[in-house]
């Protein structure tokens, strides 16, 4: 697994200030775009798909929301680590009706479409991995407390299985 290649420190956020999932994906997108990870298609995209699928995974101690879009808009695949200072609102994923106070993003851009036969599982496989993980309140406090983002990057480089 190649995971570990996708985590960028230039892409750590923490305790970023954002009021609602839409200002989350303007700043980050606007980052995505100015370093060069995704295309200008990417902006619409990812909200649409988002407002489509929601991501944010119940799980405890903390809510996460793993927002991706779809592989032609994106460049350089990534993994982008974002603590918000404040929660905000986030529709859990396969389930509209309910939202999540979110304070962990893990916006994730893969390549390889459908068609490609390794992307697609590489992308499940890292998925299973992250929920595994954010479900592990040590994890989780070290992603809390972490007060730089060396600090931040190296709590997420410590999960099982990345």
């Amino acid at each position: 697994m190649a995971n570990r290649d996708t985590i960028y420190k230039e892409l750590i956020q923490l305790d970023w200030e954002v009021k609602d999932q839409d200002e989350f994906f303007d700043k980050m997108t606007d980052k995505l775009l100015e370093l060069g990870y995704v295309k200008d298609t990417f902006r619409d995209a990812i909200k649409t798909r988002e407002a489509n699928y929601p991501t944010a995974l119940p799980v405890e101690p903390y809510p996460v929301a793993i927002p991706h879009s779809d592989p032609e808009n994106i460049i350089k695949p990534f993994i982008a680590c974002t603590r918000l200072k404040d929660t905000i609102k986030w529709c859990e994923m396969a389930n509209n009706d309910v939202q999540h106070d979110v304070k962990f993003i893990f916006m994730l851009g893969f390549l390889g479409g459908h068609d490609d036969p390794n992307a697609g599982n590489e992308h499940v496989e890292l998925l299973q991995v992250l929920v595994t993980n954010f479900q592990k309140p040590e994890v989780m406090d070290r992603l809390v407390n972490a007060k730089t983002e060396d600090e931040y990057m190296e709590a997420v480089l410590s999960m099982e299985g990345l």
